[in-house]
C-alpha cells in the first residue's frame, strides 16, 4: 500500500504532462496554418509550407512553457536557426500553456526555428515560404 501512495504523485505528474491545457479551437481570422507545441517537446506538424504573406499560429497545447525563436543566444541555438536572406529574426518570448503566438512570413525561403527551453531535446521546426 505504501508503494501505491509513493507512486501516486509520479502517476499524476505523468498524466498532466501527457495532456495539455484546453485551447479553445478557434482559429483567428487571417491565420493560414497552425503549429502545435506539445508536451512531447515537438512542433506538430514539424514542417509547414505556406505562401509569402501567410500567418502561422503557434499554439501551446502542453503544460510546459515554450517559445518560438530564431534569435540565437547559444551555440546550440545558432545551429538550429536558418533564415532566408533578408528575413528578420523573430522571438515569441515565453508562451504559457494554452497561449498562442502568431507570425506573418513575408520573405520567401526556409525558416528553421527552435523552442529555447527545449532546443537541446530537439524541439526545432521548419516553415517553408513560397513566393
Amino acid at each position: 500500500m505504501r508503494v501505491l501512495f509513493a507512486l501516486a504523485p509520479l502517476a499524476f505528474a505523468a498524466a498532466c504532462a501527457g495532456s495539455g491545457p484546453a485551447v479553445d479551437g478557434i482559429t483567428l481570422a487571417g491565420v493560414d496554418k497552425i503549429v502545435d507545441m506539445t508536451a512531447t517537446l515537438n512542433f506538430a506538424p514539424n514542417a509547414v509550407t505556406i505562401n509569402s504573406g501567410d500567418t502561422v499560429e503557434f499554439r501551446n497545447i502542453s503544460t510546459f512553457t515554450h517559445t518560438v525563436s530564431t534569435v540565437a543566444d547559444t551555440q546550440i541555438e545558432a545551429q538550429a536557426v536558418k533564415l532566408p536572406n533578408g528575413a528578420d529574426p523573430f522571438d515569441s518570448g515565453e508562451i504559457a500553456p494554452g497561449a498562442t503566438f502568431t507570425h506573418t512570413f513575408t520573405t520567401p525561403g526556409t525558416y528553421q526555428y527552435f523552442c529555447e527551453p527545449h532546443v537541446g531535446q530537439g524541439m526545432i521546426g521548419t516553415v517553408i515560404v513560397n513566393p
